[in-house]
């Protein structure tokens, strides 16, 4: 009976320990989405403050490095984002979302360094895709990835005759990930035709499906068919992603993508419009990022479709610290009147 007893204490011990760990992890999460909440419109506050009072575990978490490491990219400290990102790949090699999201880090990464340092940023995504496939060879999402990345050849460290095998296996893993790898195929074989009818197909089977609209809506882009992007983004604009750190910088790209083609084309403007304010009530704080949407909208919208526009830009007048910040809402503002 003693021995039982101690069992059953045991027991009752280690449900309580896993407890109150899953209630402290709960906690940090919560915390990690918020300062990605704040990071994506331009604060990067928060997540400086959280990355210190975490410091003894930041680098053995997943979810903290990648703060972490977009909070460099942010601050445009592109040689420290570096370092974390090899460290990165290095610990938690075994992932293969590890990679996913390296291959997105290391475009903004090239994105924002100097022309002599470009293809090396770029270089690294196309070869973080291709290890993520190989980490995960049975997840249609990687493989999918693995297969985009192979096309670029030999001077990526890829190997293009493997584009058409990894496709045809992201087909038969999983039918939304094949219409990823499907377009993608179309893409890089410039077969506009199988293109076409994969983006329709897919539309028509994820109509609410973020991922697959803005990939649909970034093909029609390539091939010039302005109007069906705009369309498409604006569609994928009414689904943001649950939070998935690129996913959801890729959902207010989209967002304000309809917005430019309104403006810089001559496209509806009324998509545009409910584009922008879908971000502007999403994201509220003075910052930069968030004056240019409101600025954008004030500048293809009807004053009566813009009115959470003239909020934000007063509010940044009110509280934002950065004296070009006010006189950008400022000055904006009186042309109003």
């Amino acid at each position: 009976m003693k021995r039982t007893l101690l069992l059953v204490s045991g027991l009752v011990f280690c449900v309580a320990s896993y407890a109150n760990n899953a209630e402290r992890n709960k906690g940090l999460n919560e915390q990690i989405n918020a300062a990605f909440h704040h990071l994506v419109q331009g604060d990067t506050s928060p997540a400086t403050k959280l990355l210190a009072e975490q410091e003894g575990i930041k680098d053995d978490n997943h979810q903290l490095s990648k703060l972490a490491i977009m909070l460099q990219i942010e601050l445009e400290n592109n040689d420290a984002a570096e370092r974390l990102l090899l460290s990165f790949e290095s610990r938690f090699a075994d992932n293969p979302d590890t990679f996913a999201f390296a291959s997105d880090a290391w475009r903004d990464l090239g994105h924002q360094a100097g022309i002599f340092s470009k293809f090396g940023f770029y270089k690294k995504g196309v070869q973080a895709k291709l290890r993520a496939g190989e980490v995960g060879p049975d997840n249609a999402e990687y493989v999918a990835l693995r297969a985009g990345a192979s096309a670029h050849g030999s001077s990526y460290g890829a190997d293009a005759s493997l584009q058409k095998t990894l496709t045809d296996k992201a087909i038969a893993l999983d039918q939304k990930w094949g219409y990823i790898a499907k377009l993608n195929y179309a893409q890089n074989t410039d077969d506009q035709q199988s293109g076409v009818v994969a983006a329709k197909a897919a539309v028509e089977e994820f109509h609410d499906d973020f991922v697959v609209l803005e990939r649909v809506a970034q093909y029609y882009w390539t091939i010039d068919n302005l109007a069906q992007a705009q369309q498409t983004f604006a569609q994928a604009c009414e689904y943001p992603p649950v939070q998935s750190w690129y996913r959801e910088v890729k959902w207010i790209n989209a967002c304000y993508q309809v917005a430019l083609f309104s403006q810089e084309h001559g496209l509806a403007v009324k998509p545009g419009e409910q584009a922008l304010n879908r971000l502007l009530a999403t994201y509220k704080l003075p910052t930069s990022q968030n004056v240019e949407i409101a600025v954008l909208l004030l500048d293809i919208a009807q004053q009566e479709n813009s009115q959470l526009a003239v909020q934000r830009l007063n509010q940044a007048i009110a509280h934002a610290n950065d004296e070009a910040l006010v006189r950008r809402a400022t000055k904006r503002l009186a042309m109003l009147d």
